[in-house]
Formats: structure tokens, C-alpha cells, sequence
């Protein structure tokens, strides 16, 4: 069997409770606080008659607007929601409406106008309470089996006209008739419980009916201070604490679990309600509340629970990962406190669109996988703890708190996924890009394209874009003959999250000078793999074949190039060789052979073979046209010649000339444009 001492204390604290949740959780939320108006929305106004604020249940209850606006509708029963979710009920004149109590304490109602007023919506909100009796709304505690404080607020419910109390022990009933009103009474003779009754009065009788007398444990009882909420606001740097306790002022006391609290050296001061707080560190923090009437009256502890993070780990799983609370925790403020269990729930919400999903969980490991249903939506996460105790009295005194994390949210379209590095870019025969990548991403959600983005000074441009099942290359058609091109890669996955940039996968340019060098850039056309060595190609003028002129050390951007062999124009390239076989090739530069031609100034024809023929050597690939004229000492066209492959023996019409010196006049036109004009003499030997 509980003892009776016990069993009072419990039932006082479970009244309390029930009594404080009712008369003060706040109703008007939503619509009555105008930071949740839509936009543009203006202030409406109503009055109820009798202008009354509080009575006795059932209260009649009638409107009356005084906005001036239309279409106006009221919602009696109004708990937060938001203007898309109202029903349409009541008449803009509401008839009389009943408005009844809980059974057997107060009840708040918020009555919520909303209509129109000059085309913009209107909102009014007013707070009326419905009690059971004429019973009032007060605190009172006890301790040592004879004291008993006792204070009555001003609060809207207290509408009587005076009060009157009966203190249990045959002494005259005590009439108060201000408020607030504090009491400290002290009974000549101990006893383990008493019966009070504190009764609101009216002058003149409303009809409703007196509160029973109320029996009371006279030791620890009544409205002792209890945390009952503790959140983290968000950013994590703020709480708020709220707590019960009797209606006067009470100390907040704060440390971290490596600390102790420090008596007298309280941090807040603040009368019952929610209390904003700033946090120690980025840390946990724990919290104790004291007050001494005449006797030293303790909360509970309770700590803060710190959400870490909240992050993706596969297509259909989010990982919360918190700092648990601490249990088995001793504090201390004259008296002693232990936390004895630690329960934890999950609170979290989906929010897709315009719709809302909101549901729980219990945890069974931290960190602790959440399985999602649709992962382009946004997820957020609360971790609430139940936190249970006892307050070290004769016998131990139990209590529980709840602790709520910082609400931290996940959406995956502000994930940056990891980025992807394996690519090749190489240019093609024609001097456009190909661009080829493999996905080393490691990112486990399927993809849904994949994005190619150009560098310019200006930043990353995107420029083209292909399916997550399309062949993984981009032909780009940008001639890279001007200079070398650079690219970045990205991706999005079916869940909306979009890829970091991969790092630069740049071309590689090659130019000549007019010193017969070829130069070429310090690319990265394999991302963030180097490259191995360079080889110089060349090109058959002829048959066009390619061949490895040199292997060259990636320290080499610059290579002469011998142009001998060559009579018409070079062709040249570079090709970087990586690891695991890449290859990357630059652009072709093309190197126009210069036109030489040499006359000789004597031959001597006869057929001894040597020097026999008048003969114009030289490079005759880029030859468009060729005209040879010979002319006699007498400016005589003795001869003329239009292949350039051909030679003169020095006969005219099998007849040979006399020795002597010829005019000759050398044109050519090259395969540009340029004509070249040469006139000279030679001298036939005999």
C-alpha cells in the first residue's frame, strides 16, 4: 500500500499538472499572432457582449462584429491551424453559443474572426476561460507538516469580485480582496494533511456553484517547480525552458555535465512559463529550478538534447545521429536530484509539396537510420527525450521532463553529392572535343543526368547535358585549334541532389612560332590524373600516316621539329599518355613549308654526265603555275618551259647553241596566291 503522505504528494503533483497544461498552454497561436498572417492581411475586430472574459460553465457566449468587414466567419474552438485549413462555421452575428468546462478545472477557449476587408483577409482573435465552479485559479506549496503558501494571480479567470479562503484549521475564513495576494501561513500544530477551499466571490450571485474543499499533504505538496519542457530553439545556440511552479519568482540554474552548479549564483530569474536561454558552448546543457518560500523547493534536471546531424546514406535512409542523456546524473542545489532513466522518441515531418507527413519512431541505436519513402522530399527531425527522476526527499519525491532537440532538416536538393573525377578529354581530327567519363562518384542514389559545364573567366557555364543512361560522352563542338578548353563535370541524382563540380579536365593546345618550335599547354585533360609522358606525331606528307617523332617528360612543353622532308606544309600533334592506357591527343597545327628554288649560273651540255642539264631545283610542292623563259644576248625568246620538273640539254631543234651567256626570267605562282619573279644570267660551257 502507498503511504498516505506519498500518495498525496503524487495526486497534488498530477493535479498540478493537469490544472497548469489547461490553464496555460497557449491556444492562440496560428492566426493570432500576426507574424503567421498571410501577406497583406489586416486587423478585424469583434467584442463578445457583456464584454465578459471568464465564467462559469456553460457560458453563454455571443459575437458581435465590429470590423466593418465581409464575409466574416468565427471559429470558436480555434487551435493554430493555418488559413487554409479553416472550416467555414458560425454566422457573421453568432447566435448564442454554450462554452463548457473540463471537469474539473478551467478551460481556455481562443475565438478566431477571419473574413474580408477591402479585398484583403482579416483576422481578430479573443481569449475567454469556462470554469467548473467559482473555484480561482492559485498556487499554493507546503512543507514541514505545517506551512502552507499560497498565492492568487492576476489572471484573466479571476474575475471575482473578492476572495475568501479557509485555511482547514477553525480559524476565521480570510477575505482578500486585491490581487495578486501572497500568503505564508504557518499552522500552530503539525498535521499530515489538511482541507482548504479557496472560493472566488461576486457581489452579486452568479449562480455558479462553490469548489469542494481540496485536501493538501502538508509536506512537499502543491505546486512544486517541474521542468516540463526543455527545446533547443534553432541554430542550437538558445533554449527554451518551461517550467510550473508556484506563481511568484524562482531561480533558473544552468551547467554543462562537467561542471557543477554553483549556489547562490543562479542564472535567470522568471515566474512560471517559458523562459529564453542562451546555451553554454555547443554542448549539452542541464538545468535546475529553485525556490524557498520558507523551504527549499527543487525541480528536477534536466538536460538539452543536441541533434549532431541529419544526413543521407542511401536513396531510402537518413542517418540522425544525437549526444545522448546523460543518466545516472547526480546535481545538487542544498538538496540532491538523480536521473534515473532516459526514454527517446523521434519526432520527424515529411514535407512534400504542399503536403505534410507527420509521425514518430523509437530509436533503437543512435545514430539510427530513418527509412524514407520519398527521398526528393524534405525530412525534418526532433529527438524528445523523456526524461525521468526524483527529488532526493523522504520519501524520494519522482518526477519526469521532457528535453526536445533542435528541429534540423534535411532536403536533398541542397546536398552537394560527392564529384565526379575519372574523365578523358581529347581532341578529334577535325579540332573538335570529345569528352568520355566513368562514374567514380561512390555516391550511392541512382543518377538522373549528368551536366557538362565550360570554364570561362567569368565562371563554370553549363553547357550540355545527358541522361544518366545515355553513353557517358560529350561531343562538343567548339573548335580547339584557338586554345585549350577546360570543362567540369556534374551530375543529379533521382532524389534531387546535385554533385559538387569536378575539378578542371582541360584540353590540350598546341601552337608553333616562327622558330620552328611547337609549344603546348600544361593541360589536365584527365582530371585529377597525370599525365605520364607526351609524345610529338608527325604526319606523312604523302601518305598521311602518323608516326612518334619523340617521347617527352611531362617537365618538356616545347620541342623543336625538323622541317627537311617536308616541301609542301608539317603536320603536327601531341598526344598525352596517363595511367590504366589514357590518352588524350591536343589539336593538329600545320606548318607551311617555305617555297626555294635554285637557278644555276653555267652548264656545260655534252654526255659526260656531269653538269650536262640547265636544271631549277628547289621545293616544288607548293607550285600552283611555272613559267621558264630563255632569252639570247639579243633579248631573242630562244626557249620557254611550263613543267617544272623539266630540264634543257641546250639545243634548239637537236642543234646546239653556241657558248656563251642567256637571260633566263623564273615565274612561279604558289598554291597561296604569292607569285615569285626571278630574272638572271647563265653561261653555257663549252
Amino acid at each position: 500500500m502507498i503511504p498516505s503522505k506519498v500518495l498525496y504528494r503524487i495526486l497534488g503533483f498530477l493535479y498540478f499538472a493537469i490544472f497548469w497544461l489547461s490553464a496555460h498552454i497557449n491556444y492562440g497561436q496560428g492566426l493570432c499572432d500576426k507574424n503567421n498572417w498571410p501577406p497583406n492581411a489586416v486587423d478585424g475586430g469583434f467584442k463578445i457582449d457583456g464584454d465578459i472574459s471568464a465564467g462559469c460553465t456553460p457560458m453563454a457566449v455571443r459575437l458581435k462584429d465590429m470590423s466593418g468587414g465581409t464575409d466574416i466567419r468565427y471559429d470558436f474552438y480555434y487551435d493554430g491551424k493555418a488559413a487554409n485549413l479553416l472550416d467555414k462555421v458560425g454566422n457573421k452575428d453568432s447566435t448564442n453559443l454554450a462554452l463548457f468546462s473540463n471537469p474539473n478545472s478551467i478551460r481556455y477557449y481562443t475565438i478566431l474572426q477571419y473574413g474580408k476587408k477591402n479585398g484583403k483577409d482579416m483576422y481578430a482573435c479573443k481569449t475567454v476561460s469556462v470554469r467548473p465552479n467559482s473555484k480561482p485559479v492559485f498556487s499554493y506549496t507546503t512543507c514541514n507538516n505545517n506551512f502552507l503558501n499560497l498565492i492568487i494571480p492576476q489572471d484573466p479567470a479571476n474575475n471575482f469580485d473578492y476572495y475568501t479562503i479557509d485555511w482547514g484549521d477553525n480559524s476565521a475564513v480570510q477575505t482578500v480582496t486585491s490581487l495578486p495576494f501572497t500568503a505564508n501561513k504557518n499552522y500552530s500544530t503539525l498535521s499530515n494533511t489538511r482541507s482548504i477551499r479557496v472560493k472566488g466571490e461576486n457581489n452579486i450571485p452568479t449562480g455558479c456553484p462553490p469548489p469542494p474543499f481540496q485536501t493538501i499533504s502538508m509536506d512537499s505538496d502543491g505546486n512544486l517547480p517541474k521542468i516540463t519542457e526543455l527545446e533547443v530553439m534553432p541554430g542550437g545556440k538558445k533554449a527554451k525552458l518551461s517550467f510550473t511552479g508556484g506563481f511568484d519568482m524562482h531561480q533558473i540554474y544552468q551547467r554543462i555535465p562537467s561542471q557543477n552548479y554553483s549556489f547562490p549564483n543562479f542564472k535567470y530569474q522568471a515566474t512560471p512559463g517559458s523562459v529564453t536561454i542562451d546555451l553554454i558552448d555547443n554542448q549539452s546543457n542541464c538545468f535546475m529550478i529553485y525556490r524557498n518560500p520558507a523551504c527549499v523547493q527543487l525541480s528536477g534536471e534536466v538536460c538539452t538534447i543536441k541533434l549532431d546531424t541529419v544526413v543521407a546514406t542511401g536513396p531510402n535512409q537518413n542517418l540522425v545521429t544525437w549526444q545522448n542523456h546523460t543518466i545516472n546524473l547526480s546535481s545538487s542545489i542544498i538538496k540532491d536530484s538523480k536521473i534515473k532513466s532516459v526514454e527517446y522518441k523521434i519526432e520527424w515531418k515529411m514535407f512534400d509539396g504542399n503536403s505534410i507527413l507527420t509521425q514518430n519512431f523509437i530509436p533503437q541505436t543512435n545514430p539510427t537510420n530513418h527509412n524514407i519513402t520519398k527521398c526528393n522530399a524534405t525530412y525534418c527531425y526532433q529527438v524528445e527525450a523523456k526524461v525521468t527522476g526524483e527529488w532526493n526527499l523522504f520519501p524520494p519525491i519522482p518526477y519526469s521532463s521532457i528535453s526536445k532537440s533542435e528541429i534540423k532538416c534535411i532536403d536533398r536538393k541542397n546536398i552537394k553529392t560527392p564529384a565526379l573525377s575519372d574523365a578523358n578529354v581529347t581532341v578529334l581530327s577535325d579540332n573538335k572535343v570529345e569528352l568520355s567519363f566513368s562514374d567514380n562518384s561512390n555516391w550511392p542514389v541512382n543518377k538522373a543526368s549528368y551536366f557538362l559545364f565550360e570554364t570561362t573567366l567569368n565562371g563554370s557555364i553549363k553547357k550540355d547535358s545527358i541522361s544518366a543512361t545515355a553513353t557517358k560522352k560529350f561531343n562538343i563542338n567548339t573548335d580547339a585549334s584557338k586554345s585549350s578548353l577546360c570543362y567540369q563535370l556534374g551530375y543529379t541524382d533521382v532524389c534531387g541532389s546535385s554533385s559538387q563540380l569536378s575539378g578542371e579536365i582541360c584540353s590540350i593546345h598546341l601552337l608553333t612560332n616562327d622558330k620552328e618550335e611547337l609549344i603546348w599547354t600544361d593541360a589536365t585533360p584527365f582530371g585529377t590524373s597525370n599525365i605520364i609522358n607526351f609524345e610529338l606525331i608527325s604526319f606523312d606528307e604523302n601518305t598521311g600516316l602518323e608516326s612518334v617523332q619523340k617521347t617527352l617528360p611531362t617537365t618538356q612543353l616545347m620541342s623543336k621539329v625538323d622541317l627537311t622532308n617536308n616541301e609542301i606544309e608539317a603536320k603536327y600533334k601531341i598526344r598525352a599518355l596517363g595511367n590504366s592506357g589514357l590518352s588524350s591527343l591536343s589539336n593538329i597545327v600545320k606548318i607551311p613549308i617555305d617555297a626555294l628554288f635554285f637557278v644555276p649560273d653555267a652548264f656545260s651540255p655534252g654526255n659526260d654526265n656531269i653538269n650536262d642539264t640547265f636544271e631549277i631545283k628547289g621545293r616544288f610542292g607548293r607550285v600552283k603555275a611555272y613559267e621558264l623563259k630563255i632569252f639570247d644576248r639579243w633579248g631573242g625568246n630562244i626557249i620557254e618551259f611550263k613543267d617544272k620538273n623539266q630540264s634543257w640539254d641546250g639545243n634548239i631543234k637537236l642543234k646546239a647553241l653556241n657558248v656563251g651567256m642567256y637571260t633566263y626570267q623564273l615565274k612561279i605562282e604558289l598554291n597561296n596566291g604569292q607569285n615569285i619573279y626571278k630574272i638572271g644570267k647563265f653561261e653555257i660551257l663549252k
